[in-house]
This record gives structure tokens, sequence and C-alpha cells, in this order.
């Protein structure tokens, strides 16, 4: 049993995997504790939080540990880690935590999940979706978008949102892009994929929907907001912000 270092919450760990022996030992996931711990700080004033990959919560945690009051929508593909999240905000009383076992995509309907534990075998926060499935298909998992859910649930607008879904950001944008015109999503952690050409680069496509709604763009965690450019090429992850509300 972890308690981890943001609000002090308890979190069952298999110390087979890789994240979970991080957050037993550290109580945090370390490789990106300054991404944390500014996520942290942004959170403070924080009304609705969307976790997109939320894998076993910790971005959860450490925003509740922040703004208890806040309500956070944690979005999880794998049926067996999302079960693990919920049972872990059950056993921490986090009735603000509501757990989805869905990815966030383009459209709403099923997709294939494709479980990539990485080389070791043991890193269950690799797993992404692919494609379309078949009713029969035993990979399948619901997918939604996040313009629908919003409308759905009555929330006028996102103050923070993180995605990390392993090369499918893109995907993620393009279905909250009226979120994102609207400038109802103020800001955004997301993981930048830097991979194939140009045209199919999910970084690339991803800075230019955002930027093209115009967003600002920052490394993390200096904040300083400025237009895309060469100097996002180094970065695995990248702040967006917009000073629009909708």
């Amino acid at each position: 049993m972890a308690k981890l270092e943001f609000g002090g919450f308890k979190l069952p760990c298999d110390l087979q995997e890789d994240l979970q022996r991080q957050f037993y030992f550290f109580g945090t996931y370390f490789l990106e504790e300054d991404m944390l711990c500014c996520w942290q700080r942004a959170a403070r004033n924080a009304k609705f939080i969307f976790d997109v990959g939320a894998n076993l919560g910790i971005y959860g945690f450490a925003a509740l540990a922040a703004a208890p009051g806040a309500t956070v929508h944690a979005f999880e593909p794998t049926p067996e880690i999302a079960a693990q999240l919920e049972a872990a905000a059950a056993m921490n009383g986090l009735g603000r935590l509501h757990v989805h076992q869905a990815a966030v995509s383009n459209s709403n309907g099923y997709a294939k999940l494709n479980r990539c534990l990485g080389e070791s075998g043991t890193n269950g926060g690799m797993n992404f979706i692919w494609g379309d499935a078949g009713e029969d298909d035993p990979s399948r998992v619901p997918t939604v978008r996040l313009d629908d859910f919003c409308e759905e649930c009555g929330i006028p607008y996102v103050d923070l949102l993180k995605v990390d879904v392993q090369g499918h950001e893109y995907e993620v944008f393009k279905g909250a892009e009226g979120l994102i015109k609207a400038g109802r999503i103020g800001l955004i952690f997301f993981e930048l994929s830097w991979a194939g050409d140009p045209g199919s680069c999910p970084a690339r496509r991803s800075i230019s929907l955002l930027e093209q709604h115009g967003y600002r763009f920052s490394a993390i965690p200096a904040l300083e907001w400025r237009r895309s450019g060469e100097w996002m090429h180094g970065l695995t992850d990248a702040l967006a912000r917009t000073d629009l509300r909708g």
C-alpha cells in the first residue's frame, strides 16, 4: 500500500509493475515530478479537471489534494486499470473523482485496445487504442468525444486538461474541437509524440490544431507563453493555454 506524496492518499500497489513501484517507494511518479508539481499548482483554482489517459490516477489525486472541491473526470480505457483506480477512489472517499472506463477520441463508438507493456513487459501505462472494433473483438473498448461528453454532462468549461494517450493526442483534440474553438478548455498539459512524417506526426498535428484556435505554448515548468516553433521539438510534454472564455 503506497501513501502518495500528494494528499497522502492510499493506493494499492503491485510491485511487479514499473509505475506502481515508483508510487510505493517514492509516493509519486518521479519521472514526471516537475510536471506533477506544475499540474497541482494549476489545479488550485480549478472547478472541472479532465485526466485523459489516467492510468492509476496520480494526476487526479494530485489535483484533488490541491483543490478538494474540484470535480475530476478520469478516462482510462484499460478495464483492469480503470477498476483499480475506481477502487482507490472509493478507498479514499473521493466522490469527486469520477472514473470512466473509456478512451477519448474523435468519435463515439468502439476501438481496439493494444496492450503495450514496454520492453520490460511491466509498464501498463503504454497501452493505446487503434482502429474500429466489432462486437466480438475481445480487445474492444468504448470511445467518447469530449465535445459530446461535456454537452451531456452539462460541463460549461474545462479548467484543466491532461492528455497522455501514446500518440492519440490529435484525435482527442479533434473530438474536443468545439470546446477548443470556443476557448472552453483553459490550460492543457499534453504529451508530444514526435513520430512519422510532418503530415502525420501527432505532435505537429496537435500543436497546429491548438494554435489555429488561439492557444499559446510553454515548456514545463517555465510558463513562458509563445507561438509554436523549433523550440518545441526537443520537448516530450508541453502546456497550451487560451485567454478566451466561452
